[in-house]
Protein backbone atom coordinates (compact mmCIF):
# COMPACT_ATOMS: atom_id res chain seq x y z
CA UNK A 1 0.00 0.00 0.00
CA UNK A 2 1.48 3.37 -1.11
CA UNK A 3 1.74 6.54 1.71
CA UNK A 4 2.70 8.63 -0.61
CA UNK A 5 2.89 8.74 -4.29
CA UNK A 6 4.29 11.51 -7.08
CA UNK A 7 3.35 11.67 -11.20
CA UNK A 8 6.37 11.59 -13.21
CA UNK A 9 6.81 11.13 -17.01
CA UNK A 10 10.27 11.30 -17.44
CA UNK A 11 13.55 9.39 -16.71
CA UNK A 12 11.53 5.92 -19.19
CA UNK A 13 8.27 6.26 -16.66
CA UNK A 14 4.63 6.88 -17.44
CA UNK A 15 2.61 6.70 -13.42
CA UNK A 16 3.77 6.82 -10.27
CA UNK A 17 6.42 6.62 -7.58
CA UNK A 18 5.94 6.19 -3.79
CA UNK A 19 6.88 4.70 -0.61
CA UNK A 20 5.17 1.24 0.24
CA UNK A 21 5.10 0.63 4.19
CA UNK A 22 7.92 -0.94 4.22
CA UNK A 23 9.87 2.23 3.17
CA UNK A 24 10.96 1.10 -0.19
CA UNK A 25 10.35 3.03 -3.66
CA UNK A 26 8.33 1.90 -5.79
CA UNK A 27 6.92 2.51 -9.69
CA UNK A 28 3.08 1.95 -11.01
CA UNK A 29 3.37 2.81 -14.79
CA UNK A 30 0.16 3.70 -16.69
CA UNK A 31 -2.27 1.36 -16.42
CA UNK A 32 -3.10 -0.31 -20.03
CA UNK A 33 -5.99 0.69 -21.40
CA UNK A 34 -8.73 -1.02 -22.71
CA UNK A 35 -7.79 -0.20 -26.64
CA UNK A 36 -4.26 -1.75 -25.72
CA UNK A 37 -5.46 -4.81 -24.20
CA UNK A 38 -7.68 -5.25 -27.41
CA UNK A 39 -6.25 -3.70 -30.29
CA UNK A 40 -2.51 -3.93 -29.63
CA UNK A 41 -1.39 -6.44 -32.27
CA UNK A 42 -3.45 -5.10 -34.90
CA UNK A 43 -0.15 -3.68 -36.28
CA UNK A 44 0.99 -7.31 -36.98
CA UNK A 45 -2.16 -8.08 -38.77
CA UNK A 46 -1.08 -5.38 -40.98
CA UNK A 47 2.50 -6.59 -41.07
CA UNK A 48 1.58 -10.09 -41.66
CA UNK A 49 -0.78 -9.56 -44.55
CA UNK A 50 1.90 -7.22 -45.96
CA UNK A 51 4.96 -9.92 -45.36
CA UNK A 52 2.86 -12.82 -46.38
CA UNK A 53 2.56 -11.52 -49.82
CA UNK A 54 6.51 -12.38 -49.91
CA UNK A 55 5.67 -16.05 -48.78
CA UNK A 56 3.23 -16.84 -51.04
CA UNK A 57 3.98 -15.14 -54.09
CA UNK A 58 7.68 -13.66 -54.70
CA UNK A 59 9.35 -16.71 -55.95
CA UNK A 60 6.33 -17.03 -58.78
CA UNK A 61 6.85 -13.42 -59.52
CA UNK A 62 10.06 -14.21 -60.57
CA UNK A 63 9.35 -17.31 -62.31
CA UNK A 64 6.41 -16.72 -63.81
CA UNK A 65 4.87 -13.11 -63.94
CA UNK A 66 7.66 -11.12 -64.60
CA UNK A 67 9.28 -14.17 -66.34
CA UNK A 68 12.90 -13.96 -65.01
CA UNK A 69 15.64 -16.30 -66.10
CA UNK A 70 15.92 -18.84 -63.36
CA UNK A 71 19.60 -18.19 -63.02
CA UNK A 72 18.71 -14.34 -62.08
CA UNK A 73 16.03 -15.64 -59.75
CA UNK A 74 18.30 -17.34 -58.37
CA UNK A 75 20.81 -14.83 -57.78
CA UNK A 76 18.12 -12.57 -56.52
CA UNK A 77 17.34 -14.84 -53.79
CA UNK A 78 20.54 -15.55 -52.82
CA UNK A 79 21.47 -11.86 -52.66
CA UNK A 80 18.10 -10.46 -50.72
CA UNK A 81 18.23 -13.78 -48.21
CA UNK A 82 21.90 -13.63 -47.57
CA UNK A 83 21.71 -9.40 -46.69
CA UNK A 84 18.05 -9.92 -44.97
CA UNK A 85 20.34 -12.75 -42.87
CA UNK A 86 23.37 -10.62 -42.21
CA UNK A 87 21.67 -7.34 -41.08
CA UNK A 88 18.94 -9.14 -38.98
CA UNK A 89 21.11 -9.00 -35.66
CA UNK A 90 20.84 -4.74 -36.35
CA UNK A 91 17.63 -3.48 -36.18
CA UNK A 92 17.71 -2.96 -32.65
CA UNK A 93 20.68 -2.25 -32.21
CA UNK A 94 19.58 0.96 -34.48
CA UNK A 95 16.81 1.80 -32.22
CA UNK A 96 18.97 1.68 -29.24
CA UNK A 97 21.99 3.07 -30.66
CA UNK A 98 20.70 6.12 -31.44
CA UNK A 99 19.34 9.52 -30.24
CA UNK A 100 15.59 8.99 -29.31
CA UNK A 101 13.38 10.35 -31.97
CA UNK A 102 10.53 13.21 -30.91
CA UNK A 103 8.11 10.99 -30.70
CA UNK A 104 9.68 8.20 -28.33
CA UNK A 105 12.58 5.70 -28.82
CA UNK A 106 10.36 3.15 -30.00
CA UNK A 107 6.56 5.10 -31.51
CA UNK A 108 8.92 7.04 -33.93
CA UNK A 109 9.78 4.25 -36.02
CA UNK A 110 6.32 2.93 -36.59
CA UNK A 111 5.24 6.55 -37.34
CA UNK A 112 8.20 7.33 -39.77
CA UNK A 113 8.98 4.55 -41.35
CA UNK A 114 5.71 2.36 -43.01
CA UNK A 115 5.22 5.25 -45.90
CA UNK A 116 8.97 4.45 -47.10
CA UNK A 117 7.84 0.75 -46.85
CA UNK A 118 4.85 0.81 -49.07
CA UNK A 119 7.14 2.75 -51.87
CA UNK A 120 10.25 -0.11 -51.46
CA UNK A 121 7.99 -3.34 -51.29
CA UNK A 122 5.94 -2.01 -54.87
CA UNK A 123 9.25 -1.87 -56.30
CA UNK A 124 10.20 -5.03 -54.81
CA UNK A 125 7.46 -6.49 -57.55
CA UNK A 126 8.22 -4.53 -60.96
CA UNK A 127 10.33 -5.24 -63.78
CA UNK A 128 11.32 -2.40 -65.21
CA UNK A 129 14.78 -1.62 -66.92
CA UNK A 130 17.32 -1.90 -70.67
CA UNK A 131 17.60 -5.29 -69.59
CA UNK A 132 17.16 -8.44 -67.43
CA UNK A 133 19.96 -7.42 -65.31
CA UNK A 134 19.18 -3.71 -64.65
CA UNK A 135 15.23 -4.88 -63.77
CA UNK A 136 16.84 -7.52 -60.83
CA UNK A 137 18.87 -4.83 -59.90
CA UNK A 138 15.70 -2.49 -58.85
CA UNK A 139 14.03 -5.59 -57.30
CA UNK A 140 17.09 -6.08 -55.19
CA UNK A 141 17.49 -2.66 -54.34
CA UNK A 142 13.27 -2.47 -53.45
CA UNK A 143 14.02 -6.01 -51.49
CA UNK A 144 16.57 -4.53 -49.33
CA UNK A 145 15.54 -1.45 -48.11
CA UNK A 146 11.95 -2.17 -47.74
CA UNK A 147 13.12 -5.19 -45.57
CA UNK A 148 15.55 -2.64 -43.24
CA UNK A 149 13.26 -0.03 -43.05
CA UNK A 150 10.32 -2.29 -42.45
CA UNK A 151 12.26 -4.60 -39.57
CA UNK A 152 13.40 -1.51 -37.49
CA UNK A 153 9.19 -0.67 -37.52
CA UNK A 154 8.19 -3.74 -36.27
CA UNK A 155 11.13 -4.26 -33.60
CA UNK A 156 9.81 -0.42 -32.47
CA UNK A 157 6.25 -2.69 -32.17
CA UNK A 158 7.49 -5.31 -30.47
CA UNK A 159 9.61 -3.22 -28.11
CA UNK A 160 6.37 -1.70 -27.44
CA UNK A 161 5.78 -4.82 -25.03
CA UNK A 162 8.50 -4.18 -22.72
CA UNK A 163 7.28 -0.04 -22.38
CA UNK A 164 3.51 -0.83 -22.25
CA UNK A 165 3.35 -4.16 -19.67
CA UNK A 166 3.55 -3.60 -15.50
CA UNK A 167 4.68 -6.95 -15.11
CA UNK A 168 5.01 -10.97 -16.55
CA UNK A 169 1.48 -11.01 -16.94
CA UNK A 170 0.46 -7.90 -19.32
CA UNK A 171 3.73 -9.02 -21.33
CA UNK A 172 2.31 -12.07 -21.83
CA UNK A 173 -1.20 -10.79 -22.78
CA UNK A 174 -0.14 -8.49 -24.97
CA UNK A 175 2.00 -11.19 -26.82
CA UNK A 176 -0.86 -13.00 -27.13
CA UNK A 177 -2.18 -10.18 -28.57
CA UNK A 178 0.09 -10.13 -31.45
CA UNK A 179 -0.14 -13.65 -32.05
CA UNK A 180 -4.09 -13.55 -32.20
CA UNK A 181 -4.02 -10.64 -34.88
CA UNK A 182 -1.29 -12.75 -36.84
CA UNK A 183 -2.68 -15.34 -37.34
CA UNK A 184 -6.15 -13.34 -38.26
CA UNK A 185 -3.88 -12.44 -41.04
CA UNK A 186 -2.69 -16.08 -42.21
CA UNK A 187 -6.43 -16.77 -42.43
CA UNK A 188 -7.62 -13.76 -43.99
CA UNK A 189 -4.40 -13.61 -46.85
CA UNK A 190 -5.77 -16.93 -47.63
CA UNK A 191 -9.10 -15.76 -49.27
CA UNK A 192 -8.08 -12.14 -50.12
CA UNK A 193 -4.93 -12.33 -51.54
CA UNK A 194 -4.78 -14.81 -54.69
CA UNK A 195 -8.15 -13.26 -55.68
CA UNK A 196 -6.70 -10.03 -55.40
CA UNK A 197 -3.86 -10.28 -57.62
CA UNK A 198 -5.51 -11.71 -60.31
CA UNK A 199 -8.23 -9.07 -59.88
CA UNK A 200 -5.81 -6.14 -60.15
CA UNK A 201 -3.99 -7.70 -63.22
CA UNK A 202 -7.28 -7.92 -64.87
CA UNK A 203 -8.68 -4.47 -64.29
CA UNK A 204 -4.98 -2.96 -64.82
CA UNK A 205 -4.44 -5.56 -68.12
CA UNK A 206 -0.87 -6.22 -66.57
CA UNK A 207 0.30 -9.36 -64.59
CA UNK A 208 3.24 -7.19 -63.30
CA UNK A 209 1.59 -4.15 -62.47
CA UNK A 210 -1.39 -6.61 -60.60
CA UNK A 211 1.31 -7.84 -58.35
CA UNK A 212 2.53 -3.98 -57.68
CA UNK A 213 -0.35 -3.32 -56.46
CA UNK A 214 -1.13 -6.11 -54.35
CA UNK A 215 1.82 -5.77 -52.74
CA UNK A 216 1.20 -1.91 -52.35
CA UNK A 217 -2.47 -2.56 -50.84
CA UNK A 218 -0.91 -4.79 -47.93
CA UNK A 219 1.79 -2.62 -47.54
CA UNK A 220 -1.06 0.02 -46.40
CA UNK A 221 -2.41 -2.01 -44.64
CA UNK A 222 0.96 -2.31 -42.66
CA UNK A 223 0.53 1.46 -42.34
CA UNK A 224 -2.47 1.55 -41.23
CA UNK A 225 -2.27 -1.12 -38.59
CA UNK A 226 0.88 0.63 -37.14
CA UNK A 227 -0.15 3.87 -37.02
CA UNK A 228 -3.36 2.45 -34.63
CA UNK A 229 -0.72 1.36 -32.38
CA UNK A 230 0.98 4.60 -32.54
CA UNK A 231 -2.49 6.39 -31.89
CA UNK A 232 -3.31 3.64 -28.71
CA UNK A 233 -0.31 3.92 -27.50
CA UNK A 234 -0.16 7.49 -27.05
CA UNK A 235 0.83 8.69 -23.72
CA UNK A 236 3.19 5.31 -22.81
CA UNK A 237 6.58 6.49 -24.04
CA UNK A 238 8.12 9.32 -23.14
CA UNK A 239 8.07 11.82 -26.00
CA UNK A 240 9.88 15.34 -27.24
CA UNK A 241 12.31 16.44 -24.54
CA UNK A 242 11.22 13.46 -21.87
CA UNK A 243 12.25 11.08 -24.85
CA UNK A 244 15.84 12.29 -24.82
CA UNK A 245 16.21 12.48 -20.70
CA UNK A 246 14.55 9.14 -20.06
CA UNK A 247 16.62 7.28 -23.43
CA UNK A 248 20.09 8.33 -23.71
CA UNK A 249 21.63 6.38 -27.00
CA UNK A 250 23.20 2.64 -25.78
CA UNK A 251 26.46 2.29 -26.68
CA UNK A 252 27.72 -1.14 -28.33
CA UNK A 253 29.40 -2.39 -25.37
CA UNK A 254 26.58 -1.96 -23.68
CA UNK A 255 24.18 -4.29 -26.23
CA UNK A 256 26.85 -6.59 -26.01
CA UNK A 257 26.96 -6.64 -22.37
CA UNK A 258 22.99 -7.46 -22.89
CA UNK A 259 23.72 -10.03 -24.86
CA UNK A 260 26.22 -11.91 -23.33
CA UNK A 261 25.86 -11.47 -19.84
CA UNK A 262 21.98 -12.64 -20.76
CA UNK A 263 21.90 -16.00 -20.46
CA UNK A 264 18.35 -16.43 -20.68
CA UNK A 265 17.89 -14.65 -24.19
CA UNK A 266 20.92 -16.50 -25.66
CA UNK A 267 19.31 -19.89 -25.26
CA UNK A 268 16.16 -18.54 -25.84
CA UNK A 269 17.33 -17.53 -29.07
CA UNK A 270 18.47 -20.92 -29.76
CA UNK A 271 14.89 -22.07 -28.42
CA UNK A 272 13.41 -19.81 -30.95
CA UNK A 273 15.45 -21.24 -33.80
CA UNK A 274 13.72 -24.33 -32.93
CA UNK A 275 10.31 -23.24 -32.91
CA UNK A 276 10.94 -21.37 -36.15
CA UNK A 277 12.28 -24.00 -38.20
CA UNK A 278 9.69 -26.56 -37.07
CA UNK A 279 6.83 -23.63 -38.04
CA UNK A 280 8.45 -22.55 -41.74
CA UNK A 281 9.05 -26.34 -42.42
CA UNK A 282 5.15 -27.27 -41.66
CA UNK A 283 4.35 -25.15 -43.77
CA UNK A 284 6.47 -25.79 -46.63
CA UNK A 285 5.88 -29.44 -46.44
CA UNK A 286 1.87 -29.63 -46.88
CA UNK A 287 1.71 -29.63 -50.82
CA UNK A 288 3.64 -32.52 -50.45
CA UNK A 289 1.79 -34.73 -48.64
CA UNK A 290 -1.74 -33.51 -50.39
CA UNK A 291 0.56 -34.04 -54.23
CA UNK A 292 2.34 -37.34 -53.34
CA UNK A 293 0.10 -38.91 -50.26
CA UNK A 294 -3.59 -37.46 -50.47
CA UNK A 295 -3.65 -37.72 -53.94
CA UNK A 296 -5.99 -34.20 -53.96
CA UNK A 297 -3.41 -31.05 -54.48
CA UNK A 298 -6.27 -28.75 -53.82
CA UNK A 299 -6.47 -30.15 -50.32
CA UNK A 300 -4.11 -28.05 -49.23
CA UNK A 301 -6.46 -25.42 -49.24
CA UNK A 302 -8.24 -27.20 -46.86
CA UNK A 303 -5.56 -27.77 -44.57
CA UNK A 304 -3.96 -24.27 -44.32
CA UNK A 305 -7.38 -22.71 -43.44
CA UNK A 306 -7.91 -25.38 -40.38
CA UNK A 307 -4.54 -24.87 -39.82
CA UNK A 308 -4.49 -20.84 -39.95
CA UNK A 309 -7.75 -20.90 -37.26
CA UNK A 310 -5.78 -23.58 -35.02
CA UNK A 311 -3.17 -20.70 -34.69
CA UNK A 312 -5.61 -18.58 -33.95
CA UNK A 313 -7.12 -19.92 -31.18
CA UNK A 314 -3.48 -21.02 -29.79
CA UNK A 315 -2.32 -17.71 -29.78
CA UNK A 316 -5.61 -16.30 -27.92
CA UNK A 317 -5.31 -18.83 -25.15
CA UNK A 318 -1.56 -18.33 -24.86
CA UNK A 319 -2.05 -15.42 -22.48
CA UNK A 320 -4.71 -17.32 -19.87
CA UNK A 321 -2.10 -20.46 -20.52
CA UNK A 322 1.08 -18.11 -19.29
CA UNK A 323 -1.24 -16.52 -16.41
CA UNK A 324 -2.01 -20.16 -15.10
CA UNK A 325 1.33 -21.28 -16.15
CA UNK A 326 4.05 -18.52 -17.04
CA UNK A 327 5.27 -18.06 -19.91
CA UNK A 328 8.36 -20.35 -19.69
CA UNK A 329 6.22 -22.84 -18.51
CA UNK A 330 3.64 -23.09 -21.18
CA UNK A 331 6.48 -23.11 -23.47
CA UNK A 332 7.97 -26.00 -22.33
CA UNK A 333 4.75 -28.08 -21.66
CA UNK A 334 3.30 -27.28 -25.47
CA UNK A 335 6.44 -27.72 -27.18
CA UNK A 336 6.92 -30.83 -26.06
CA UNK A 337 3.47 -31.95 -26.62
CA UNK A 338 3.41 -30.59 -30.03
CA UNK A 339 6.38 -32.98 -30.31
CA UNK A 340 4.46 -35.92 -29.04
CA UNK A 341 1.16 -35.22 -31.73
CA UNK A 342 3.72 -34.64 -34.26
CA UNK A 343 5.90 -38.03 -33.66
CA UNK A 344 2.44 -40.45 -33.12
CA UNK A 345 0.88 -38.13 -36.42
CA UNK A 346 3.64 -39.39 -38.62
CA UNK A 347 2.60 -43.02 -38.43
CA UNK A 348 -0.77 -42.90 -38.66
CA UNK A 349 -1.31 -39.95 -41.26
CA UNK A 350 0.37 -41.68 -43.64
CA UNK A 351 -2.76 -44.27 -43.86
CA UNK A 352 -5.47 -41.96 -42.71
CA UNK A 353 -5.99 -37.96 -44.12
CA UNK A 354 -8.12 -37.42 -41.82
CA UNK A 355 -5.87 -38.70 -39.09
CA UNK A 356 -3.11 -36.85 -40.81
CA UNK A 357 -5.25 -33.58 -40.55
CA UNK A 358 -5.93 -33.84 -37.05
CA UNK A 359 -2.55 -34.48 -35.41
CA UNK A 360 -0.64 -31.50 -38.38
CA UNK A 361 -3.84 -29.06 -37.08
CA UNK A 362 -2.91 -29.92 -33.38
CA UNK A 363 0.52 -29.21 -33.52
CA UNK A 364 -0.52 -25.76 -35.29
CA UNK A 365 -2.47 -25.08 -32.31
CA UNK A 366 0.32 -25.70 -30.12
CA UNK A 367 2.89 -23.94 -32.17
CA UNK A 368 0.07 -21.09 -31.54
CA UNK A 369 0.43 -20.82 -27.95
CA UNK A 370 4.35 -20.89 -28.37
CA UNK A 371 4.32 -17.99 -31.17
CA UNK A 372 2.96 -15.73 -28.11
CA UNK A 373 4.63 -17.17 -25.42
CA UNK A 374 7.98 -16.52 -26.81
CA UNK A 375 7.20 -13.40 -27.37
CA UNK A 376 6.93 -12.70 -24.14
CA UNK A 377 10.01 -14.19 -22.60
CA UNK A 378 11.55 -11.75 -24.81
CA UNK A 379 10.18 -8.81 -22.93
CA UNK A 380 11.43 -10.65 -19.50
CA UNK A 381 14.40 -11.31 -20.81
CA UNK A 382 14.90 -7.35 -22.08
CA UNK A 383 13.81 -6.91 -17.93
CA UNK A 384 16.52 -9.13 -17.12
CA UNK A 385 18.92 -7.55 -19.15
CA UNK A 386 18.44 -4.38 -18.07
CA UNK A 387 18.77 -5.57 -14.16
CA UNK A 388 22.09 -7.31 -14.79
CA UNK A 389 23.57 -4.37 -17.14
CA UNK A 390 22.06 -1.78 -15.57
CA UNK A 391 21.16 -0.33 -19.11
CA UNK A 392 17.99 -0.42 -20.84
CA UNK A 393 18.81 -2.21 -24.41
CA UNK A 394 15.11 -3.25 -24.69
CA UNK A 395 14.78 -2.49 -28.92
CA UNK A 396 17.91 -4.65 -29.30
CA UNK A 397 16.83 -7.23 -27.03
CA UNK A 398 13.54 -7.92 -29.02
CA UNK A 399 15.60 -7.33 -32.48
CA UNK A 400 17.41 -10.62 -31.31
CA UNK A 401 14.10 -12.14 -32.24
CA UNK A 402 14.79 -11.58 -36.22
CA UNK A 403 18.03 -13.53 -36.21
CA UNK A 404 16.34 -17.24 -35.19
CA UNK A 405 13.79 -16.27 -37.77
CA UNK A 406 15.90 -15.59 -40.80
CA UNK A 407 18.59 -18.89 -39.62
CA UNK A 408 15.18 -20.94 -39.60
CA UNK A 409 14.22 -19.69 -43.31
CA UNK A 410 17.41 -20.25 -44.62
CA UNK A 411 17.96 -23.70 -42.94
CA UNK A 412 14.56 -24.97 -43.54
CA UNK A 413 15.27 -24.08 -47.53
CA UNK A 414 18.49 -26.78 -47.02
CA UNK A 415 16.30 -29.03 -44.75
CA UNK A 416 13.63 -29.93 -47.82
CA UNK A 417 15.75 -30.73 -50.24
CA UNK A 418 18.09 -32.67 -48.44
CA UNK A 419 15.55 -35.37 -46.53
CA UNK A 420 13.57 -35.36 -50.20
CA UNK A 421 16.76 -36.17 -52.08
CA UNK A 422 17.85 -38.60 -49.60
CA UNK A 423 14.66 -40.52 -50.68
CA UNK A 424 15.25 -40.50 -54.21
CA UNK A 425 12.84 -37.72 -54.64
CA UNK A 426 11.72 -36.88 -58.56
CA UNK A 427 9.24 -34.45 -59.40
CA UNK A 428 8.58 -35.66 -62.78
CA UNK A 429 6.80 -38.65 -61.54
CA UNK A 430 3.18 -39.58 -61.34
CA UNK A 431 2.32 -39.16 -57.81
CA UNK A 432 0.23 -42.41 -57.38
CA UNK A 433 4.08 -43.92 -58.08
CA UNK A 434 5.64 -42.06 -55.34
CA UNK A 435 7.82 -44.68 -53.90
CA UNK A 436 7.38 -45.96 -49.87
CA UNK A 437 10.77 -44.21 -49.36
CA UNK A 438 9.42 -40.61 -51.04
CA UNK A 439 6.13 -41.28 -49.00
CA UNK A 440 8.19 -41.67 -45.46
CA UNK A 441 10.41 -38.43 -46.28
CA UNK A 442 7.42 -36.29 -47.17
CA UNK A 443 5.61 -37.97 -43.60
CA UNK A 444 8.69 -36.79 -41.69
CA UNK A 445 9.04 -33.28 -43.13
CA UNK A 446 5.85 -32.79 -42.20
CA UNK A 447 5.55 -33.97 -38.70
CA UNK A 448 8.40 -36.06 -37.55
CA UNK A 449 11.18 -33.43 -38.39
CA UNK A 450 9.61 -30.61 -37.23
CA UNK A 451 7.88 -32.07 -34.02
CA UNK A 452 11.01 -33.57 -32.88
CA UNK A 453 12.92 -29.81 -33.16
CA UNK A 454 9.40 -28.27 -31.43
CA UNK A 455 10.51 -30.77 -28.82
CA UNK A 456 14.25 -29.62 -28.83
CA UNK A 457 13.24 -25.93 -28.35
CA UNK A 458 11.24 -27.01 -25.22
CA UNK A 459 14.15 -29.09 -23.60
CA UNK A 460 16.49 -25.85 -24.18
CA UNK A 461 14.40 -24.00 -22.02
CA UNK A 462 13.46 -26.44 -19.50
CA UNK A 463 16.86 -27.37 -19.22
CA UNK A 464 18.68 -23.80 -19.77
CA UNK A 465 16.25 -21.10 -19.49
CA UNK A 466 15.92 -20.51 -15.55
CA UNK A 467 13.48 -16.95 -15.49
CA UNK A 468 10.93 -18.11 -13.53
CA UNK A 469 8.35 -16.12 -12.83
CA UNK A 470 9.03 -15.25 -8.89
CA UNK A 471 12.45 -14.61 -10.27
CA UNK A 472 11.19 -11.97 -13.01
CA UNK A 473 8.87 -10.46 -10.08
CA UNK A 474 11.54 -9.71 -8.33
CA UNK A 475 13.96 -8.32 -10.85
CA UNK A 476 11.08 -6.29 -12.05
CA UNK A 477 10.74 -4.69 -8.44
CA UNK A 478 14.52 -3.82 -8.09
CA UNK A 479 14.17 -2.09 -12.01
CA UNK A 480 11.68 -0.41 -11.24
CA UNK A 481 12.98 0.62 -7.68
CA UNK A 482 15.86 2.41 -9.62
CA UNK A 483 13.82 3.72 -11.83
CA UNK A 484 12.29 5.43 -9.28
CA UNK A 485 15.48 6.39 -7.47
CA UNK A 486 16.68 8.03 -10.29
CA UNK A 487 13.27 10.22 -10.63
CA UNK A 488 13.77 11.68 -7.19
Amino acid sequence: MLVARRCLSGLGLIGCIGEDLNNKTVVAKKPLSFAIKTFYGVGDLGFSMMSNVELVFFMIFLTDVAKFSIPTVAIIGSVTSIVDLVLSPFYGAIISGIKPLKWGRNRSWMLIAPPAVVIFYMINYTKFGPSETMAAIIVCIGFILSHIIWNIAWVGNVSLIAVLANNADERALLASRRGFWTAVAGICFSYVGPPLAIWYARVTGNEVLGYTLVAGTMAMLMLIGYWTVFKITDGYEPTGEDAEAAAEPVSVKGMLRNLFQNPPLMFLVLADFCRYVAYFTVLSAASYYFKYIALNPGGVKNYLLLGGIAALVGSYFAAHLSKALSTRNASIVFSIICAVFMVIGTYLGLTSVVLFMVFAVAGRLFLGVTASTYVAMYSDAAIYGEWKTGENAAPFVMGMMTLPLKCAVFFRSLLIPLVLGAANYDANIDPAQATAAVKSAIMNINLMIPGVIAGLGGIILLVAYRLTRDRLNQIQAEVDARHAQVAK
